[in-house]
Parts: C-alpha cells; structure tokens; sequence
C-alpha cells in the first residue's frame, strides 16, 4: 500500500513525500502509529487503523520525519524508497567535514 503525503524535509522545504508500506512484512504491532509525533494528543490521527496496515489518514499534518519508519521493527515501512538503515543524511550535514574522535 501506497500513501502520498506532503511533509516538510529537515531543512523546512516543502515537498510530496511518500510513506511505503510493505504488506508482507507488516506485522499489525502499530508501533508506528503510537510512535508518531503528530497523533499524540490529536483529535484527528496522521494515521487511521485499517484491515491488516496502518495508513496516512491527514497527510497534510504529517512532518515526514521518520520517526514510524525508525520504529518499525519488522522494517516495513520507507518513505520515498528510503528504508531504515540506508544511510540518511540529513541535508545540512552534506559536504561537510566529518569529526573523527
């Protein structure tokens, strides 16, 4: 399952991002949903419960900071074809020098 949704890269630029969510790794935990930021306290859920798979209910609130695709344990979500562990970076740490300690 798809879910388009708009959300705001690190840096604040606005853009369409997308939440992936692959079916035969989902296990139903919806930690993702308990993990994001924006439903917490909310009268109106980013995500809605659905048959099998959590989904984008607002896309317009969702802030597209990957916080349900860190926390999902079985690693069935990306957003925009980035996957947990890939290799993030966020833009402003781009060519920049790296601290070695």
């Amino acid at each position: 399952m798809r879910s388009t949704l708009t959300g705001r890269r690190w840096d604040g630029m606005a853009e369409e991002r997308s939440i992936l969510v692959d079916e035969a790794r989902c296990i139903g935990c919806w930690e993702c949903v308990e993990l994001c930021p924006q439903t917490r306290g909310t009268q109106f859920p980013v995500f809605e419960r659905g048959e099998r798979v959590p989904r984008v209910a607002n896309p317009r609130s969702c802030l597209a900071c990957l916080t349900c695709v860190e926390g999902c344990r079985s690693l069935a979500l990306a957003i925009d074809g980035l996957r947990r562990w890939e290799g993030y970076v966020d833009p402003r740490a781009r060519n920049k020098e790296a601290a070695i300690f």
